[in-house]
């Protein structure tokens, strides 16, 4: 039987209780897992709206406004809190879109 790859942790542990996060460190870890296994897939999403918003780009050439704007749109709204749009920032600074 070949590899499939891992199968992360998607959900919260049975019992995990986010208030005290130090009764049980197994769950508490668990559940960070879970946090970024969810983050992951996300950027995961992102990268490939970015792949199809590059291609649409692309492919209307000069009327890429017109054309892509609804796509962007909905990109920029995705990637909003993600890491992605975290990457550059400082504490002091703000997202503005």
């Amino acid at each position: 039987m070949p590899f499939s790859g891992v199968k992360p942790i998607t959900e919260d542990p049975v019992g995990y209780d986010p208030t005290d996060k130090y009764r049980d460190p197994v769950k508490y870890y668990q559940h960070k897992e879970a946090l970024v296994a969810t983050e992951q897939v996300k950027m995961a999403e992102a990268k490939l709206m970015q792949q199809e918003l590059a291609k649409c780009y692309k492919d209307s050439g000069v009327n890429f406004v017109t054309d892509c704007k609804e796509l962007a749109a909905e990109y920029m709204k995705h990637i909003d809190g993600l890491g992605v749009s975290r990457a550059n920032l400082k504490p002091q600074d703000k997202v503005t879109w």
